[in-house]
Protein backbone atom coordinates (compact mmCIF):
# COMPACT_ATOMS: atom_id res chain seq x y z
CA UNK A 1 0.00 0.00 0.00
CA UNK A 2 2.86 2.24 0.81
CA UNK A 3 4.85 1.61 -2.28
CA UNK A 4 1.49 2.04 -4.29
CA UNK A 5 0.73 5.77 -2.34
CA UNK A 6 4.38 6.38 -3.34
CA UNK A 7 3.65 5.87 -7.33
CA UNK A 8 0.59 8.36 -6.77
CA UNK A 9 2.35 10.95 -4.89
CA UNK A 10 5.81 11.04 -7.19
CA UNK A 11 3.48 10.19 -10.37
CA UNK A 12 0.63 12.45 -9.93
CA UNK A 13 0.79 14.38 -6.92
CA UNK A 14 -0.27 15.90 -4.21
CA UNK A 15 -3.93 15.97 -4.78
CA UNK A 16 -3.92 12.72 -6.38
CA UNK A 17 -3.09 11.08 -3.55
CA UNK A 18 -6.49 9.91 -1.99
CA UNK A 19 -8.05 7.03 -0.40
CA UNK A 20 -9.83 6.09 -3.34
CA UNK A 21 -7.51 6.55 -5.38
CA UNK A 22 -4.92 4.29 -3.82
CA UNK A 23 -7.70 1.72 -3.44
CA UNK A 24 -8.46 1.73 -6.73
CA UNK A 25 -4.93 1.42 -7.86
CA UNK A 26 -4.67 -1.53 -5.57
CA UNK A 27 -7.72 -3.20 -6.80
CA UNK A 28 -9.54 -3.18 -2.93
CA UNK A 29 -12.32 -1.58 -1.74
CA UNK A 30 -11.28 1.95 -0.03
CA UNK A 31 -12.62 0.94 3.46
CA UNK A 32 -9.81 -1.26 3.43
CA UNK A 33 -7.47 1.69 3.32
CA UNK A 34 -9.41 3.45 5.40
CA UNK A 35 -9.05 0.23 8.19
CA UNK A 36 -5.40 0.30 7.73
CA UNK A 37 -4.42 3.89 7.99
CA UNK A 38 -7.22 5.36 9.34
CA UNK A 39 -7.14 9.13 7.14
CA UNK A 40 -5.22 10.75 4.81
CA UNK A 41 -3.08 12.31 7.73
CA UNK A 42 -2.19 8.42 8.95
CA UNK A 43 -1.31 7.54 5.23
CA UNK A 44 1.22 10.51 5.27
CA UNK A 45 2.67 10.07 8.40
CA UNK A 46 2.78 5.97 7.08
CA UNK A 47 4.85 7.55 3.95
CA UNK A 48 7.18 9.25 6.02
CA UNK A 49 7.69 6.69 8.75
CA UNK A 50 8.64 4.63 5.09
CA UNK A 51 10.83 7.34 3.31
CA UNK A 52 12.55 8.86 6.40
CA UNK A 53 13.25 6.09 8.49
CA UNK A 54 16.74 5.98 6.89
CA UNK A 55 17.79 9.48 7.40
CA UNK A 56 20.46 9.72 9.69
CA UNK A 57 23.92 11.32 10.23
CA UNK A 58 26.55 9.37 9.70
CA UNK A 59 28.40 7.51 12.86
CA UNK A 60 31.52 8.98 12.87
CA UNK A 61 33.47 12.00 11.54
CA UNK A 62 33.62 15.80 12.96
CA UNK A 63 29.86 17.00 13.86
CA UNK A 64 30.36 19.10 10.18
CA UNK A 65 30.74 16.22 8.57
CA UNK A 66 27.86 14.59 10.16
CA UNK A 67 25.89 17.74 9.97
CA UNK A 68 26.47 17.61 6.02
CA UNK A 69 25.88 13.83 5.84
CA UNK A 70 22.47 14.14 7.90
CA UNK A 71 20.95 17.24 5.42
CA UNK A 72 22.33 15.73 2.26
CA UNK A 73 20.04 12.37 3.08
CA UNK A 74 17.25 14.49 3.69
CA UNK A 75 17.67 16.10 0.41
CA UNK A 76 18.24 12.68 -1.41
CA UNK A 77 15.02 11.97 -0.30
CA UNK A 78 12.91 14.73 -0.92
CA UNK A 79 14.09 14.89 -4.27
CA UNK A 80 12.83 11.80 -4.88
CA UNK A 81 9.26 12.33 -2.95
CA UNK A 82 9.05 15.93 -3.25
CA UNK A 83 5.15 15.63 -3.19
CA UNK A 84 5.90 14.33 0.15
CA UNK A 85 7.31 17.27 1.83
CA UNK A 86 4.82 19.25 0.17
CA UNK A 87 1.59 17.16 1.38
CA UNK A 88 3.38 17.59 5.15
CA UNK A 89 3.74 21.51 4.44
CA UNK A 90 0.10 21.52 3.69
CA UNK A 91 -0.92 20.30 6.63
CA UNK A 92 1.25 20.80 9.66
CA UNK A 93 -1.18 18.71 12.19
CA UNK A 94 0.68 15.87 10.10
CA UNK A 95 4.42 16.50 11.05
CA UNK A 96 5.52 13.37 11.29
CA UNK A 97 7.99 11.70 14.01
CA UNK A 98 10.52 11.09 11.64
CA UNK A 99 10.59 14.76 10.35
CA UNK A 100 10.57 15.42 14.03
CA UNK A 101 13.70 13.46 14.57
CA UNK A 102 15.61 14.94 11.95
CA UNK A 103 14.94 18.07 13.05
CA UNK A 104 15.94 17.57 16.70
CA UNK A 105 19.06 15.86 15.29
CA UNK A 106 19.65 18.78 13.36
CA UNK A 107 19.20 20.74 16.53
CA UNK A 108 21.67 18.66 18.57
CA UNK A 109 24.04 18.77 16.26
CA UNK A 110 24.52 22.71 16.02
CA UNK A 111 24.48 22.62 19.73
CA UNK A 112 26.61 19.75 19.93
CA UNK A 113 29.07 22.19 17.59
CA UNK A 114 29.18 24.81 20.19
CA UNK A 115 26.57 27.36 19.24
CA UNK A 116 24.27 28.54 21.80
CA UNK A 117 20.66 27.93 21.62
CA UNK A 118 19.57 31.09 19.78
CA UNK A 119 22.27 30.26 17.40
CA UNK A 120 21.78 27.08 16.92
CA UNK A 121 17.78 27.83 16.26
CA UNK A 122 18.65 30.32 14.03
CA UNK A 123 21.04 28.33 11.91
CA UNK A 124 18.81 25.25 12.32
CA UNK A 125 15.67 27.17 10.49
CA UNK A 126 18.35 28.63 7.52
CA UNK A 127 19.61 24.93 6.96
CA UNK A 128 16.44 23.51 6.74
CA UNK A 129 14.19 25.34 5.22
CA UNK A 130 17.55 25.81 2.29
CA UNK A 131 17.54 22.26 2.48
CA UNK A 132 13.93 22.02 1.21
CA UNK A 133 13.85 24.69 -1.39
CA UNK A 134 16.79 23.24 -2.97
CA UNK A 135 15.62 19.82 -3.11
CA UNK A 136 12.30 20.73 -4.01
CA UNK A 137 13.62 23.32 -6.81
CA UNK A 138 15.78 20.20 -7.95
CA UNK A 139 12.85 17.75 -7.81
CA UNK A 140 10.76 20.00 -10.31
CA UNK A 141 13.48 20.67 -12.81
CA UNK A 142 13.90 17.12 -12.63
CA UNK A 143 10.64 16.33 -14.15
CA UNK A 144 10.60 19.16 -16.18
CA UNK A 145 13.72 18.13 -18.09
CA UNK A 146 14.35 15.21 -20.25
CA UNK A 147 17.97 14.50 -19.95
CA UNK A 148 18.26 11.19 -17.67
CA UNK A 149 19.22 12.61 -14.40
CA UNK A 150 21.27 14.89 -15.23
CA UNK A 151 19.87 18.22 -13.86
CA UNK A 152 19.02 16.22 -10.60
CA UNK A 153 22.52 15.59 -10.15
CA UNK A 154 23.24 18.95 -11.20
CA UNK A 155 21.12 20.15 -8.56
CA UNK A 156 22.39 17.66 -6.13
CA UNK A 157 26.07 19.15 -6.52
CA UNK A 158 24.81 22.56 -6.53
CA UNK A 159 23.19 21.91 -2.83
CA UNK A 160 26.16 19.92 -1.31
CA UNK A 161 28.15 22.62 -2.21
CA UNK A 162 26.23 25.10 -0.99
CA UNK A 163 25.67 23.64 1.77
CA UNK A 164 29.34 23.21 2.42
CA UNK A 165 29.36 27.23 2.12
CA UNK A 166 26.48 27.75 4.74
CA UNK A 167 27.96 25.35 7.09
CA UNK A 168 31.10 27.31 6.84
CA UNK A 169 29.40 30.23 7.30
CA UNK A 170 27.15 29.14 10.81
CA UNK A 171 30.35 27.67 12.20
CA UNK A 172 33.33 29.80 11.13
CA UNK A 173 32.30 32.16 13.71
CA UNK A 174 31.55 30.39 16.45
CA UNK A 175 34.18 28.60 18.99
CA UNK A 176 33.30 24.71 19.08
CA UNK A 177 31.68 24.12 22.72
CA UNK A 178 31.35 28.03 22.74
CA UNK A 179 29.60 28.70 26.39
CA UNK A 180 25.99 29.04 26.15
CA UNK A 181 24.41 32.69 25.65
Amino acid sequence: MISAALVILDVDGTEALTMRALARSLGVNPMTIYHHFGDRDGLIRALSERVYTGVAAPAEGSVTTRLEGLLLAYHSQVVRHPGLTLAIFARPSVFPSQAKRITEDVRTLLREYGLPPSRSELWLSILVDFTHGAAIATAISRRSENDGGATASAGTNDYARALAELLGRALLTATPHETQE
